[in-house]
């Protein structure tokens, strides 16, 4: 039987999750657990020792394949299916495995935690070392294990009567104290006791807070041998079956509450008050709030209680920050451990703000309830909500605090040392964990010791009572016979009539750590720890440290739900909880209705009441077990020699975890920016700038196009040659190229390539020698300066007609212009987001001769340079590339040579030195169709504009994309995606696929076919012919005023006073203008300029036939505005450029048009502010109106 199935999504980017999924595919349900451990270490070896770029993702990528390698271990069956590596947990009860013998489970469970286990024996191979040799006493670890024989041979005689059986083992308890020494060997005995935990099947682990470690030892044997060892420590807060034992549980307690009357429930109420006011008065608040907020707090005080607590963790995380860059004085560490006082502070500030927002929140609603005049009504209902359990469970968790620390123990270690296990050493074990000796030690250690994290709480040291009333344990595995079943003290032995009893109270969930080995851990630690440590070894911190790691890195490196986040920290090997009480009012004790513990028998007389319980052992199971004749030979069987640990470890090296590092060495660029740096510059660098680059380096990145042949072909002619434009149109880049073969002709040209660099005066001299010397004269000159230069000497022919070229430089009707001795390029008008000088420029800025000196670089193969070189040639991605330009052309947007250069030098670098990409290698942030979308500068933001994929929606392919149900072979040839469906929550990953697909797909075009936006509509308006797209603007334009089913054949002329800025109250229009009035001018250049320039016709202009300088310029902007007004926005209110630009198209149009000359006239009134329009009839010769039409009266 497996639990239900959960998703395995880490969060890897680029190659890492494309080589995670690629891996994982082939796991299905028949995959046995050897295939998936080597494929696990495959790729924990390939990114240890083959991958050498982005460190943080490579940190990740171990972490998780680690993480994956120990959930398999522990039973976790993997399967990838349709896109996803599901991941699912048997449960290992009895019902589940009732094919496998008890001794099968546990060498089963002892190999899930071997891995574990071996790292830790590794770790203390000195400390083997040192106790397996003999001391400076003579002596070693090896004498306080008994012999087979001897000890085989002391119980034959007691079984034959020999010897009293009192006399053939004489157990007792021994508190470790520390620096304590035995006195038959001379060694620690918290040494000796950590060397026997050693030879656990479990992992040996440390928990802070309070301890207690025993050693049961023979007297019997001449070196006192040691029987077992057990260790009480601090209980876990949360075990469900034990709360739900004692009364703790929040659902238990209200099931248990709801069947009382209105009464007694009054009263439990009351005592859950007490529990809520015992907690408040453990919190110093002294910093947080006043006693009239404690006595009547309001949801307003109890959130900034709240704001106090995320203010101290966000204090308390910049301070680990700061100690790691800077480290933390000695004076200035805290007492719990690597941290500083001022963590500390912090760490306990936000302890207190938190804990009394909860216990205030409580109070407040359980006093609403309690003080309610209809108590008898409501308290079920609050019981039984979601708000009322929380309530409920706060006030129990504050009981449970007061005794959690202090009145119980868990017995984590409790167990027989071979050959003792063999007459039942374990059940001893455990029923000593309960004798009065320990009742005893508890009280004599702990009643004067302040509690740690309730002092720092309070703000003053605060001592618990040290009364030791419950101690609980887990079975080491759930199958097979227990040691603690069937295990009692009688209360006969006490005179009593209260036995204490190891009592069954139920199952744990498999939830811990112990299945993640300690590589795994530091891993975890390595990938998530983001330069410092979130976690802490440090007590107070919370739940074990290891919990808290693994918790947080699932949450952190996989895309999971806090539900997934729980059951991935779950392992197969649940455990049977026991609890044993060792009051008559134990649980009383512990919910506060009891003062004092009535033990079942006098501590003060600790030693005799010990010996009763060793007395009774000795009669019960050691007279038992020697009747039981199999384990004389057992017991002589055991192999001292081979059960010493280090054994276990002599033939390994000691275990070492190797941090991954980046590669040492990167390329290094020299100063005069050549190669890979020429072209990483020119995004917004120095190298797009003609003036600054060495003329060979120019010529390398040099588009050859119709120009260059113009220019040439011109000056041969004889002609003098301007070219103009904008800064970063190319103008001085061109001549430079260009100049060597001008000043080579039959009659050497005369060049200047840059005529900013000369005053006004200066440009005209020149000009004029050229024109003295018959020469050609070449110019590159921006358009600011031209039109200085003309104002300055209008009447010097040659710049009187560049200047006239220039501001006539697009043609709507074939007009000519005189270019017989002149010609002027205006760059500025020249569109370069072609296709063919896009693949010109990014077949230039990747050649090979600018990044020669990256083949010397051990980086170079793994180089996302590299990778993005060879994707930008690709015809499919440029195709899909150019269409987007063109759109960002189609709206109106001029892009210069120089913003297209610094464009695909984006697209190659990501805006980043040769290191940043080692370390950023791979990350979704710079895959190549994000970048296309993420750059800076205004060329970048009217792509964002144009057609990004992922704004279309398809109701087809968006679904493929998620399921990842789309044939391999469409993609282009290398372009690999991960084999895996997305998260239909992973909006970012969607959108990524969503460009990769649009980009490197050969369905990717598919999106366009649904693509119904106003660009695509306004590029069908310029295809059509001029008669339709006249009809078409008349119509928007009547719209824009407000018509509605507005005519496309007559435009209506209206005209508005106003007297100052606030906006037109009445419009009035006194007649309209036909369509046949009006005619369309396309854009053109002049033919001289189209010879060496295209330009894209991204608007066309309506105007008055008869008077062509009255115009409507309809481009995309005003199309956007116009379509706005067709669908109804009243746009004629808006104050802006555009609507400013329609008023003056049609008042000037109202200047040529006459009133009909009729004695009636048909005028129209629009009343702005009502929105409506009335048509009336004026008499011109009476002056009055002759007649209103009220059937004509209709709303805007």
């Amino acid at each position: 039987m497996l639990n239900r199935e959960i998703p395995f999504r880490p969060k890897l980017e680029g190659d890492f999750r494309i080589r995670f999924y690629n891996a994982v595919s082939v796991i299905n349900e028949e995959t046995s657990p050897l295939e998936i451990e080597k494929i696990s270490n495959n790729e924990i070896m390939w990114v240890e020792n083959v991958c050498t770029y982005n460190l943080g993702q490579r940190k990740k990528y171990r972490a998780v394949w680690m993480l994956f390698r120990d959930l398999t271990r522990a039973s976790w069956k993997a399967c990838y299916r349709e896109g996803v590596l599901y991941m699912s947990l048997p449960s290992l009860n009895g019902a589940d495995m009732h094919d496998a013998s008890s001794p099968e489970i546990k060498r089963l469970l002892r190999s899930w935690m071997s891995e574990s286990r071996h790292e830790r024996l590794v770790s203390y191979t000195e400390f083997i070392q040192r106790m397996e040799r003999k001391n400076i006493n003579k002596h070693s670890i090896d004498e306080l294990i008994a012999d087979g024989e001897e000890l085989a041979s002391r119980l034959e005689k007691a079984r034959d009567g020999d010897i009293k059986l009192t006399e053939a083992v004489k157990p007792y308890l021994q508190l470790v104290v520390e620096n304590e020494r035995d006195e038959f060997t001379g060694i620690k005995t918290s040494e000796i006791w950590r060397y026997f935990r050693l030879t656990w099947s479990t992992p040996a682990e440390t928990t802070p807070g309070r301890t207690m470690q025993y050693l049961i030892r023979d007297a019997a044997h001449p070196m006192h041998a040691v029987m077992g060892i057990a260790s009480l420590e601090n209980c876990a807060v949360q075990i469900t079956c034990r709360d739900d034992f004692i009364g703790w549980n929040q659902k238990a307690f209200i099931d248990r509450i709801t069947l009382l009357g209105s009464d007694e429930a009054k009263k439990e109420f009351q005592q859950l008050l007490r529990y809520l006011e015992s907690g408040i008065s453990g919190i110093d608040y002294s910093s947080l709030c006043t006693e009239a907020t404690v006595k009547n707090p309001s949801e307003e005080d109890i959130q900034q209680l709240f704001d106090y607590a995320n203010s101290a963790e966000q204090r308390r995380q910049e301070l680990l920050k700061e100690a790691l860059e800077v480290g933390i004085e000695e004076e200035e560490k805290s007492e719990l451990g690597s941290i500083s006082k001022d963590t500390e502070e912090a760490l306990y500030r936000r302890k207190r703000a938190e804990q009394l927002a909860r216990l205030l929140m409580a109070k407040k609603a359980l006093v609403e309830v309690f003080n309610s005049d209809g108590f008898d009504e409501i308290w079920v209902g609050f019981c039984k909500s979601e708000y009322g359990n929380s309530v409920i469970r706060t006030a129990l968790v504050a009981q449970k605090t007061q005794h959690i620390g202090s009145s119980l123990m868990e017995l984590n270690v409790c167990g027989a040392i071979p050959p003792y296990n063999e007459i039942l050493g374990g059940k001893l074990v455990a029923l000593l964990a309960t004798s009065p000796q320990v009742i005893h030690d508890y009280k004599e250690r702990y009643s004067n010791k302040a509690s740690m994290i309730a002092s720092r709480i309070k703000g003053e040291d605060v001592f618990r009572p040290a009364d030791l009333v419950y101690v609980g344990t887990t079975s080491l595995y759930y199958v097979g016979s227990s040691q603690y079943n069937r295990l009692r003290i009688p209360g006969k032995l006490f005179d009593s009539d209260f036995d204490v009893v190891w009592k069954k109270l139920g199952m744990t969930i498999g939830f811990g750590t112990m299945h993640i080995s300690k590589a795994t851990t530091l891993s975890l630690t390595e990938a998530t720890s983001d330069g410092y440590n979130r976690i802490n070894h440090v007590f107070g911190e919370g739940a074990s440290p290891k919990m808290r790691l693994l918790t947080m890195s699932i949450r952190e490196l996989l895309e999971s739900t806090n539900e997934d986040s729980k059951d991935f920290s779950k392992h197969a090997m649940s455990r049977i909880v026991y609890g044993a009480c060792l009051a008559s009012n134990t649980l009383d004790y512990l919910m506060g209705k009891a003062e004092a513990p009535k033990y079942y028998t006098d501590v003060q007389k600790y030693q005799d009441g010990t010996k009763k319980i060793i007395d009774y052992w000795t009669s019960r199971w050691l007279g038992s077990r020697l009747n039981y004749d199999p384990i004389y030979q057992r017991i002589r069987d055991f192999d001292k020699e081979g059960f010493l640990v280090g054994n276990q470890v002599k033939k390994d090296k000691e275990w070492v975890f190797k941090k991954l590092k980046e590669v040492s060495h990167m390329p290094v660029n020299d100063d005069k920016k050549v190669g890979l740096q020429f072209i990483r510059d020119f995004y917004r660098g120095t190298s797009a700038y003609a003036d600054h680059v060495d003329e060979e380096l120019l010529s390398y990145i040099h588009l050859k196009t119709k120009l260059d042949d113009a220019v040439i072909a011109a000056a041969k002619a004889g002609k003098d040659i301007v070219l103009t434009g904008n800064p970063g149109d190319g103008k001085t880049h061109i001549i430079r190229l260009l100049k060597n073969q001008l000043e080579n002709l039959s009659t050497p040209a005369i060049v200047e390539l840059d005529a900013s660099t000369l005053s006004n005066e200066e440009i005209f001299q020149r000009w004029n020698r050229a024109q003295e010397e018959k020469a050609p004269f070449v110019i590159a000159i921006n358009a600011a300066v031209l039109y200085a230069v003309y104002n300055a000497y209008p009447n010097f022919t040659p710049i009187k007609e560049a200047y006239s070229q220039m501001v006539h430089s697009v043609v709507f009707h074939d007009e000519v212009q005189k270019t017989d001795s002149i010609v002027v390029f205006d760059l500025s008008k020249r569109e370069v987001l072609t296709s063919e000088i896009l693949e010109q420029a990014i077949f230039k800025m990747t050649a090979e001769d600018h990044y020669t000196e990256c083949k010397k670089c051990p980086l170079y193969d793994a180089c996302v340079v590299q990778k993005n070189r060879v994707r930008l040639r690709n015809p499919l991605f440029q195709e899909r590339l150019s269409i987007i330009l063109q759109r960002v052309s189609l709206q109106g947007y001029h892009a210069t040579l120089r913003e297209l250069q610094s464009f695909i030098a984006y697209l190659i670098f990501g805006n980043r030195s040769c290191k940043q990409l080692n370390h950023t290698a791979g990350n979704n942030q710079y895959d190549i169709v994000n970048l296309i979308y993420f750059g800076k500068g205004t060329l970048f933001t009217a792509i964002n504009n144009a057609i990004d994929p992922i704004n279309i929606s398809h109701p087809v392919w968006d679904e493929k994309i998620l399921l990842n149900d789309i044939d391999p072979s469409s993609w282009v040839d290398g372009y690999e995606v991960p084999a895996e469906a997305i998260a239909y929550d992973n909006d970012d990953l969607f959108r990524l696929r969503k460009r990769q697909f649009f980009f490197f797909n050969l369905y990717g075009d598919e999106l366009l076919r649904i693509l119904d936006d106003d660009a695509s509509r306004f590029q069908d308006f310029l295809r059509q012919d001029s008669g339709k797209i006249i009809k078409d603007l008349i119509s928007k334009l009547n719209g824009f005023f407000g018509a509605i089913n507005a005519s496309n054949t007559k435009l209506q002329i209206w005209s508005g006073h106003r007297y100052n800025n606030e906006p037109r109250k009445v419009l009035i229009s006194a007649g309209c203008i036909k369509k046949s009035e009006f005619s369309i001018g396309r854009p053109s250049l002049l033919s001289s300029m189209q010879t060496g320039i295209d330009m894209t016709s991204n608007y066309i202009r309506l105007e008055k036939k008869e008077a062509p300088n009255i115009f409507l310029k309809v481009d995309f902007k005003m199309y956007l505005l116009l379509n706005e007004a067709e669908r109804g926005v009243p746009v004629l209110f808006m104050e802006s450029n555009l609507v400013k630009k329609v008023w003056r198209f049609i008042e000037q149009l109202q200047s040529y048009k006459d009133i009909d000359d009729e004695d009636t006239v048909k005028l129209g009134l629009m009343d702005v502010q009502n929105k409506r329009i009335i048509m009336v009839d004026v008499d011109r010769e009476d002056n009055k109106y002759s007649a209103i039409d009220s059937e004509r009266t209709r709303e805007v």
